[in-house]
């Protein structure tokens, strides 16, 4: 086994000890310290501030203040990157430097926006504000390829960005590329994801599910932008998964495989044997191997 990756194991083992263990009163105190959180600027780590640009705002139809970071290339093809997290928390360390590997390995334009979070928002706010944004861009016409690019929830949006711009007639991505999905709040592999709950040094099952109804406020857990994996995939090109073997959103990935197959589509799907959620984020051999493949995908 990988040296790094036995570290990464054991640091996401105690990193979300406390997470896991975390009683239903413990989620509610965690989201409220995250609505406190969520209202502060993000910033860009230091490490990376020499990369990414001061943040632009966006202001959304609904009046929400977006703040989007970009990381300039000289390039007529961007990279939409979406940001996991639960659907509560901001961009972290790990995806900051996750987008700027990318970003060079590619040659591209990169944008991260900082979109609304739960408890504050629910999905009746978050995808709205993250479909403007889309539009605007595609209404720019700035540029020849848009890639979608994200992980965990920031993959459940991205498949509802390229399903909503099929429907809606704007720029289809060109690729679309999703890291651990989570992309069914209506859990109906949940007896799969129960199976995997020893494996997963990260997520807690239970946790998970509260905090997706949460996020799904009123709309009904089948709703595609909840589930995006009943939506339309009519308009899905060029979809790219990538998950981890050891993960209790596997069968999210699973499920997704053969819902976008049943809808006369071929799509990558990648399972990575050992990985956890959200692997390719981290400084181990297998992500510089997927930060590569995206890369590549993006430039042909």
């Amino acid at each position: 086994m990988n040296p790094g990756r036995v570290f990464t194991e054991k640091y996401l083992k105690l990193m979300f000890k406390q997470l896991r263990d975390a009683t239903p009163d413990e989620v509610m105190e965690e989201l409220e310290h995250c609505r406190r959180e969520n209202r502060r600027p993000v910033r860009v780590p230091r490490y990376f501030r020499g990369f990414f640009e001061e943040a632009e705002k966006f202001t959304t139809s609904k009046g929400f203040e977006m703040q989007v970071f970009r990381h300039t290339q000289p390039s007529r093809q961007l990279i939409l990157y979406l940001h996991g997290g639960a659907f509560i928390y901001p961009p972290v360390f790990f995806h900051w430097r996750f987008l700027h590997d990318l970003a060079l390995r590619a040659h591209c334009d990169a944008v991260l926006p900082v979109y609304p979070k739960s408890p504050e928002y629910t999905c009746s706010d978050t995808v709205p504000a993250v479909l403007d944004f889309y539009k605007s861009l595609s209404e720019s016409r700035q540029y020849e390829e848009i890639h979608l690019v994200g992980d965990s929830a920031g993959a459940h949006l991205c498949l509802v960005v390229a399903q909503e711009a099929g429907k809606n007639g704007w720029q289809r991505p060109a690729t679309t590329t999703l890291l651990s999905p989570c992309v069914d709040l209506s859990h109906t592999k949940e007896k799969e994801m129960r199976a995997l709950q020893e494996r997963d040094p990260m997520l807690q099952l239970d946790r998970v599910i509260t905090l997706n109804a949460v996020w799904q406020g009123e709309l009904s857990d089948k709703h595609p932008w909840v589930s995006p994996v009943f939506g339309d995939f009519s308009g899905v090109d060029n979809l790219s998964v990538y998950f981890g073997s050891d993960e209790i959103l596997k069968p999210d990935s699973l499920f997704l495989k053969e819902t976008y197959e049943k809808a006369s589509k071929t799509g990558h799907f990648y399972e990575y044997e050992g990985m956890f959620h959200t692997f390719a984020m981290f400084p181990i051999p297998a992500a510089f191997k997927v930060v590569r493949e995206i890369a590549s995908t993006i430039s042909k």
